[in-house]
């Protein structure tokens, strides 16, 4: 062997070992504890009102209100004296919390009362952000089990905003190491069936695996400075498991090929480096694009949703290029041990010999099939007309989650609002505004935002309660260190994050104008709280959509021209993968929306795809979408060179792909759906959609209306203005076109019917 074929050395094969167990060591403990660095799922846009209204509760008013949090109990089935002295055990335990500014009785601030073996508390948490909000509620916890000591079944329940975002966080968390500990086994069984060895089944999963742990530590050490949502590692580990295992499954197959063709270790290394190593980075390149454009919304989280997606991408695509081709070396002939079947079976000739006879079927009918699968996508796609988008809402969590059960139970005696009521802002002119028609101007406004449908309460200082005390507490809440601003209190009948709120926010908005506009120079109102915390994040989001996925349409194009040397053959892919998307969000409608879904494992029937979901969504299936197609482009573009007649470029390129395409699309699925039946709704959304995408892309797309439409354009496939149609490059080192020359049969082009 001439040292121009010498792909690795095998002291460069146990350096490239060493440095990716050094790595994962080194990262393995971040990465297990990634759970208590997650924070910051709620977070508002600057400049906003929802902003500027948390920041000034936090310094003018009390912090209670910028983060809800409650501590609800139940001293039902207990003696009405035993039941009081409880709940006053609690109320101590929770002024003497570690966080905690100061503990209110919430009967200070309703007249009526639900029923006396019912108790709430308001907390005031030593917060300035979210992030801070949600990292004190575990240490609230543990302080009233502690220092309360009650039955299961009597424990109080701490809920509001911060509460319920820190569940939604440990829920997903729980259900990401389930998940894991499905998709692996299951990732592992497929590769068994497709490789026929056991270790060459195993390594793809270590690779991948290895790659996803890189990835989990380096995130877990980033936040520990930068805020980042539950989204993070459930994508990371998605996306690294599904798209790793991919990556090697590809690069094993071409090597095995190779070595099919007598080829030595070493000259198949070096000719699957040249050929299945190019499609790798191209096409983890083309998924860490689809990643860029979330960094343009003006939202932390997307930030680090953006970074996550390339980390993982970029270490699951290094680590196949460098650690598996390592472990091929190293392993020598024991890549083969524990072979079951032999790869020239009946099952993998009559495979090679159904996808022969399809690409027939496809090549002598390409207008039919192009039109029946466009006609298919559209039809999946259709229901997306009627898309609803909805944020994260308590339903969302799983019904043993602490936070779900107290807020379930607060707005079954007190109403759904209570908790997260949306709180207007009112910014004077002067400190004596009161003395006036200050009071009787905002007597008036109460009066028109009781009248909206969904109001169920409003409290300000325009009421007087016949109740000192309620009154008093009412005017602590509601007037702070500065006199010329004070708060209005707007309690909604339906849950807060709901679609029904959402439309009821605009509508306060629009009173809050008419406002405005009738009394100029007088009072300026702002509406914040945690609803129009996260209204205004979703109206950022969507102003910055179409932004989104221009860049990722045009990235896309760009890459995809300078990879492939053509103009039609991007076009095409961006067309038929935008296909592929949209039809994702159309299954979504009719899973999530519909309620095809309900009833079957954990999932329920909502009312829309949560906002992130649907963004992150499009970026990261776009990027998805192309690494099939850059996989079966590579394989066509490689017969084209060789051959110069496209429907035996075609022919062969789909031949050679559909199998590895269909194994990958398995794998690559059920690793999503091992994440879609978690308990949590944001990633089973997110799991369905990436699925049944993929299923899409591996079926319709790369088995119909791709090779349909090459056929369709033919050798123009290629062109490039300015540009004569590719050559191959002949090479006197190309031991695989002469390998293959040699031993596979002549080929002739399909005739069309």
């Amino acid at each position: 062997m001439t040292g121009e074929h010498r792909f690795l050395s095998r002291r460069r094969a146990v350096a490239y070992f060493l440095a990716w167990l050094v790595l994962a060591l080194w990262l393995a403990a971040p990465a297990w504890n990634f759970s208590h660095q997650i924070k910051g799922t709620l977070t508002g846009v600057r400049d906003t009102d929802s902003e500027k209204v948390r920041k000034t509760l936090v310094d003018n008013f009390s912090s209670s209100l910028a983060f809800p949090t409650a501590v609800i109990w139940d001293a039902k089935d207990l003696p009405p004296e035993e039941g009081q002295a409880r709940w006053q055990e609690i109320m101590g335990a929770l002024r003497s919390a570690p966080g905690v500014s100061e503990a209110s009785d919430a009967k200070r601030f309703l007249e009526v009362w639900p029923r006396d073996s019912w108790h709430a508390a308001f907390v005031e948490l030593k917060a300035t952000s979210y992030a801070e909000a949600e990292k004190l509620i575990p240490g609230l916890r543990q302080h009233l089990r502690e220092q309360v000591k009650l039955p299961p079944d009597k424990v109080p329940h701490v809920t509001g905003g911060p509460a319920l975002f820190m569940d939604l966080n440990l829920a997903s968390t729980e259900a990401l190491r389930t998940a894991e500990m499905k998709a692996l086994p299951v990732a592992f069984v497929i590769l068994l069936i497709v490789f026929r060895s056991f270790v060459a089944a195993l390594l793809p999963v270590v690779v991948a695996g290895l790659g996803v742990l890189i990835s989990l530590g380096a995130m877990c050490i980033l936040a520990a400075y930068w805020p980042v949502t539950f989204f993070v590692p459930n994508l990371i580990t998605m996306i690294g498991l599904g798209v790793g295992i991919d990556y090697s499954l590809i690069f094993l197959a071409r090597y095995r090929r190779e070595r099919e063709l007598h080829l030595t270790t070493q000259e198949a290394l070096h000719v699957t480096a040249k050929t299945a190593g190019h499609t790798v980075v191209t096409s983890a390149v083309m998924v860490m694009s689809g990643f860029v454009a979330l960094l343009i919304i003006p939202l932390q989280f997307f930030h680090s949703i953006a970074v996550a997606g390339m980390l993982v991408v970029g270490c699951v695509a290094a680590s196949t290029l460098t650690l598996l081709p390592a472990f091929i070396l190293l392993l020598g002939p024991l890549l083969e041990w524990g072979q079951i079947i032999s790869h020239h079976g009946t099952f993998s000739e009559r495979t090679r010999r159904f996808y022969h006879w399809w690409a027939r079927v496809v090549l002598s009918h390409p207008w039919r099939c192009f039109a029946a699968g466009a006609a298919t996508l559209l039809a999946v796609a259709y229901p997306l007309t009627r898309l609803q988008v909805t944020s994260i809402q308590v339903n969302t969590l799983p019904d043993k989650a602490e936070a779900r059960i107290g807020y379930e139970s607060l707005s079954k005696e007190m109403g759904a609002g209570w908790l997260m009521p949306t709180i207007i802002l009112a910014q004077h002119p002067n400190g004596d505004w009161m003395t006036g028609d200050g009071l009787k101007r905002e007597a008036d406004l109460v009066a028109k935002l009781r009248q909206l449908p969904n109001t169920g309460q409003v409290i300000s200082l325009a009421e007087t309660p016949e109740n000192v005390s309620i009154r008093r507490a009412r005017m602590a809440v509601l007037t702070g260190t500065d006199s010329s601003q004070n708060l209005i209190l707007v309690v909604s009948k339906a849950d807060p994050q709901s679609p029904t709120a959402t439309r009821w926010l605009q509508e306060i908005q629009k009173v809050l104008n008419a406002e405005q506009a009738q009394y100029p120079g007088e009072a300026k109102y702002l509406l914040g709280g945690v609803a129009a915390t996260t209204t205004s994040a979703d109206e950022v989001i969507f102003k910055a959509l179409p932004k989104v996925i221009l860049i990722t349409l045009c990235t896309t194009f760009v890459l995809l021209v300078y990879y492939m040397r053509a103009l039609l053959v991007p076009l095409k892919a961006i067309t038929l993968n935008f296909l592929c998307v949209m039809a994702a969000y159309g299954f979504q409608v009719l899973w999530f929306e519909d309620g095809w879904g309900q009833g079957l494992g954990s999932f329920i029937q909502t009312g829309g795809v949560n906002t992130i979901v649907m963004v992150v969504l499009f970026c990261t299936l776009f990027g998805l979408s192309m690494d099939y197609e850059v996989f079966i482009l590579c394989a066509i573009r490689e017969s084209w060179l060789d051959q110069h007649d496209m429907r035996i470029a075609v022919e062969d390129g789909l031949q050679k792909t559909a199998g590895i395409i269909t194994s990958a699309a398995f794998i690559m699925v059920s690793v999503f759906l091992c994440f879609a039946f978690g308990s949590v709704v944001e990633t089973q959304q997110l799991g369905i959609g990436l699925s049944f995408a993929v299923l899409i892309d591996a079926t319709i797309i790369r088995l119909i209306l791709a090779p349909s439409a090459m056929a369709i354009m033919g050798k123009w496939s290629w062109w490039l203005p300015g540009q004569p149609l590719p050559v191959a490059a002949k090479t006197k080192g190309d031991l695989s076109a002469r390998a293959e020359a040699a031993n596979a049969p002549a080929k002739t082009p399909v005739k069309p019917s």
